[in-house]
């Protein structure tokens, strides 16, 4: 048995029957849904306006997550590696230790990782070190001229995790709130058979993180209440600063996405959802893409997820058989690879949520001509992928697939009608008895003798034989 994806939706995977809703964009303007059975399609015109409010590609999660790594990386140098005062961080002697600084050092570090994984959080971490530098560079006296670049990078860190941080944000709002004007004032509880993702969705990544954090305490409380050294110099702890510092920013990236990913799913499921008639294209690394719709082949690839196995639900209705599609009717398989086909989304496609796709699937048995359509189900939270690699496709010829698909079906039949009339013929016309059994006798009489021969033994017996 084999599944294919099924280019256009059955009837029975839409929700609802409804009629056409107007509703307002995030700008004011008036705009008007069209509609099939009660859910609305995507005009490509808007899906594109829904692309343009995403943030530039500079500021993209991995381009500037990249951008404050070197920013980071390269204060760095200046204040520890090339300033005269790097050594200063035990303050001097008697002093230990400097802690005053360490949770600036903390938040510095962990900008480009929360930039990229945990954007709310980088937006009051930018300002607290902004405005530690700001203190900084106002006492002259006690930094040199490599500290003061490596301050300047480490403000023009903070700019850019603010500022991207910032609209990032403003990005989801306002991609949310045009997926919510596209969908119309409708909203519709999740499929049939769709899988629990509130349960089990960034629960392993928060366990992970508060560990690692719980960790990180552990170590910080000991250099911190560290007896003195033999030279009397209070407690050197910059060992554990730096243990510490790597598992905080680990620890706190994984609780921030496990928390963002377990809120997500909470609000998928915890009341109806808008829904949208969508295309999905799949790429040849396993991501799958948001499209506008499944027919114009113009629309962009707007947003990804990752389909996983144990977020899937195949089989969860049955939406017809052999007479329900025919040629014509777009009910007809698909690669999803060279083409899109068409699903219902539920929820709102931005950066960060969870959504719901259904779509449908057919099944042809193996000695069967027709199969029969059945929603699929996937449970997926979305990317922030740029990329895609995607080319221009070309629609299948589906009647032609659909005719090629009956032929192999008869013909598979066929040998399978002409393989039980071999069989019934051999139960009808059995072999001669005789022709089948002497050589079962032989063999009963050989294990009867246990290997000794009797008096019908041919010229294969030994001297026991007994032929005189």
């Amino acid at each position: 048995m084999t599944a294919y994806h099924i280019k256009r939706l059955p009837t029975g995977t839409l929700p609802e029957d409804g009629v056409d809703a107007w509703s307002v964009t995030g700008d004011g303007v008036a705009s008007r849904s069209m509609s099939r059975g009660g859910v609305a399609t995507w005009p490509v015109a808007d899906a594109e306006r829904w692309r343009r409010a995403a943030v530039p590609a500079v500021l993209a999660p991995a381009v500037g997550g990249w951008a404050l790594a070197v920013l980071v990386a390269a204060a760095y140098v200046l204040l520890f590696g090339l300033s005269s005062a790097s050594a200063a961080w035990h303050s001097g002697p008697g002093d230990g230790t400097d802690w005053l600084r360490y949770p600036g050092l903390i938040l510095l570090t962990a900008l480009p990782l929360w930039y990229r994984y945990v954007p709310f959080a980088a937006v009051p971490a930018a300002v607290f070190v902004a405005v530690e530098a700001v203190l900084t560079l106002a006492r002259p006296g006690d930094v040199d001229h490599p500290a003061t670049a490596g301050w300047l990078v480490v403000l023009a860190a903070c700019a850019l995790a603010f500022g991207g941080s910032c609209l990032r944000l403003r990005a989801r709002r306002r991609q949310r709130s045009l997926a919510l004007a596209a969908a119309g004032e409708r909203r519709f509880p999740l499929p049939e058979g769709t899988p629990e993702s509130d349960g089990h969705r960034g629960h392993q990544q928060v366990y992970l993180g508060l560990a690692l954090c719980l960790v990180a305490a552990a170590i910080l409380t000991d250099g911190l209440f560290g007896e003195p050294t033999m030279s009397g110099v209070a407690y050197d702890a910059v060992g554990q600063q730096g243990i510490g510092l790597v598992l905080l920013i680990a620890g706190s990236t994984f609780y921030g996405r496990g928390q963002l990913a377990h809120r997500a799913a909470w609000r998928l499921s915890g009341e109806p959802q808008p829904a949208l008639i969508v295309g999905v294209r799949a790429g040849a690394d396993g991501r799958h893409w948001v499209c506008a719709d499944a027919l114009t082949r113009s629309a962009a690839p707007l947003i990804a997820y990752v389909p996983r196995m144990s977020d899937t639900r195949a089989r969860t209705r049955l939406l017809g058989s052999s007479s329900a599609y025919g040629v014509g009717n777009g009910h007809h398989d698909i690669d999803p690879k060279h083409e899109p086909f068409e699903a219902v989304l539920y929820g709102t496609p931005a950066e960060g949520d969870e959504v719901v796709l259904e779509y449908a699937c057919a099944e042809y048995h193996r000695h069967q001509e027709m199969g029969r359509m059945y929603a699929t189900v996937t449970t997926a939270p979305l990317r922030p992928d740029r990329r895609h690699g995607l080319g221009p496709w070309e629609p299948a010829d589906g009647p032609a697939r659909q005719r090629e698909r009956l032929r192999e079906g008869r013909e598979r039949a066929e040998r399978h009608r002409e393989a039980e009339r071999e069989a019934e013929e051999r139960r009808r016309n059995p072999p001669p008895r005789g022709s089948s059994t002497r050589g079962r006798g032989n063999d009963s009489g050989n294990r009867h003798n246990g290997g000794g021969c009797g008096s019908s033994c041919g010229s294969s017996c030994g001297s026991g034989c007994g032929g005189d």
